[in-house]
C-alpha cells in the first residue's frame, strides 16, 4: 500500500495547532453554560458536581490507558479514535432530558477527550521538543469557544457546534503522520514514575482540586453577584487571552520554579474570588489567574517531559491526576457551596491550593531525560 504523504503546507507544527485549537474550541463551547444546562435539567447544585465527577472519571481512565498504550504501539489511530468519540459524544448532550442521562453524556465526552489528550501532547513534544506554544493554541480554542458560547447563546446550538468542531480536528488528523513508533516496555501501573514525581503529582492534584471544586459552581457563582451569561463568557475570555500570551512566554524559565510561583499565586487568585462583590471585579482577577494557571501547568508538564522518555505514559499521568482532581472537587464544590456559600468555597480552595504551594518546595531544575 502506498504510503499517505501529506501536502508541504500541511507541517506537523501547523497540523497540531489547528487539531488542539479546535478541539478546545468544542470543550469550551460546550462547557462555558454546562452548569446552568444541568440546573435546566432539574440538577441541584451537589448533581451538578456529581455531572463533572463522571466526566472526571471517565476522563482519568482513558488518558492513564491510551498514554500508555500509545507508547507501546504508537499515536496516530488513539489520536483519531478520541477525535472521532467525542465529535459523536457531544451531540448526546441533547438527548439529557434528567440530569442522570446528563452526566453519561459528560461521562462519554470525557472518555474521548481523554484517549486524544495524553496521546496528543506526547506526539507534539517528540515532534517539536516543546510543549508550552502547543498549549497556548488550546488556550486560544477556549477563547473562541467563550465567544461562540457568547454569540449562539442556545443550548443546542452550542452542542451541534462543538460536534461539527471536534469532527473538523478529526480530519485534520489526518495530515499527521506517524514518523516513529518506540514499541517501548510500560508498566501496566507506571510506580516507578510516579514515586519519581510524587511531588509534583501531589501538588497539581491539590491545586486542581481547590480549582475544580470551584469551577463546578462557577457560573452559579458568578450568576450569584450579578453576572449575566454575557459577561460569564466574558470573564473566561479574558482567562483564556491572558494564557495564549503567557503560555508562549514561560516556558523558556525554570519550570521548577515556575510551578511553583504558579501555585502560590493561584491561592492568592482563589481568595480574591471570594472577596469580589460585584461581577466586574473578576476581569482583573482573571488575569492574574491566567498568568498562575500558565505558570503551573506548562512548569509541570514541561518538568515531566523533560525527565521521562515515556512521554504517552507521563503526559497519561499527569492528565490522569488533573482528572482525578475533576471528580473529586466537584463533590467538594456541590458540597461547599449548597451547604454554607460560595464565598466559603472559595476560601476552601485557597487553603487545599496553599498545601499544593508547600508541598512543591525544594523542587530543582530537571535534566533531559535520554530515549
Amino acid at each position: 500500500m502506498r504510503r499517505f504523504i501529506p501536502p508541504a503546507w500541511a507541517t506537523i507544527p501547523l497540523c497540531l495547532a489547528v487539531i488542539n485549537l479546535l478541539t478546545n474550541c468544542a470543550v469550551e463551547t460546550s462547557n462555558v453554560f454546562i452548569a446552568l444546562y444541568a440546573h435546566d435539567k432539574g440538577a441541584t447544585n451537589f448533581e451538578v458536581g456529581l455531572i463533572a465527577a463522571a466526566s472526571g472519571i471517565a476522563f482519568l481512565v482513558s488518558s492513564l490507558l491510551f498514554g500508555r498504550l500509545s507508547d507501546i504501539h504508537g499515536r496516530m489511530t488513539y489520536i483519531r479514535i478520541g477525535l472521532g468519540l467525542t465529535a459523536v459524544s457531544y451531540l448526546t448532550q441533547l438527548l439529557a432530558q434528567t440530569p442522570m442521562t446528563l452526566l453519561a453524556a459528560r461521562a462519554f465526552i470525557g472518555f474521548g477527550l481523554g484517549i486524544n489528550s495524553s496521546v496528543i501532547m506526547a506526539y507534539t513534544y517528540e515532534n517539536q521538543r516543546q510543549i508550552g506554544s502547543f498549549i497556548s493554541y488550546g488556550a486560544l480554542g477556549w477563547l473562541l469557544g467563550a465567544l461562540m458560547a457568547l454569540v449562539l447563546n442556545n443550548y443546542t446550538s452550542l452542542f451541534i457546534v462543538s460536534s461539527i468542531t471536534a469532527f473538523a480536528a478529526f480530519l485534520v488528523s489526518f495530515l499527521l503522520v506517524e514518523k516513529t513508533i518506540a514499541h517501548m516496555k510500560v508498566a501496566v501501573f507506571p510506580v516507578n514514575l510516579i514515586k519519581a514525581d510524587y511531588k509534583i503529582y501531589l501538588a497539581f492534584f491539590l491545586r486542581q482540586l481547590g480549582g475544580n471544586a470551584i469551577w463546578a459552581i462557577w457560573p452559579l457563582y458568578q450568576a450569584g453577584i450579578g453576572a449575566t451569561k454575557l459577561w460569564i463568557a466574558l470573564v473566561e475570555v479574558t482567562n483564556m487571552l491572558g494564557q495564549i500570551v503567557f503560555m508562549r512566554i514561560l516556558e523558556r524559565f525554570n519550570p521548577a520554579r515556575m510551578f511553583q510561583i504558579g501555585l502560590l499565586i493561584s491561592a492568592g487568585v482563589f481568595v480574591a474570588y471570594g472577596l469580589a462583590n460585584r461581577y466586574w471585579q473578576l476581569i482583573p482577577i482573571q488575569l492574574v489567574l491566567s498568568f498562575a494557571y500558565s505558570s503551573m501547568f506548562v512548569g509541570a508538564l514541561s518538568y515531566l517531559l523533560r525527565r521521562h522518555p515515556e512521554y504517552g505514559t507521563t503526559s497519561g499521568l499527569m492528565n490522569s491526576v488533573n482528572a482525578l482532581s475533576g471528580v473529586f472537587g466537584p463533590f467538594i464544590g456541590g458540597g461547599v457551596s449548597q451547604g454554607w456559600s460560595y464565598a466559603t468555597l472559595m476560601y476552601v480552595g485557597a487553603g487545599i491550593t496553599l498545601v499544593a504551594s508547600f508541598t512543591a518546595r525544594n523542587l530543582k531544575m530537571p535534566k533531559t531525560a535520554e530515549k
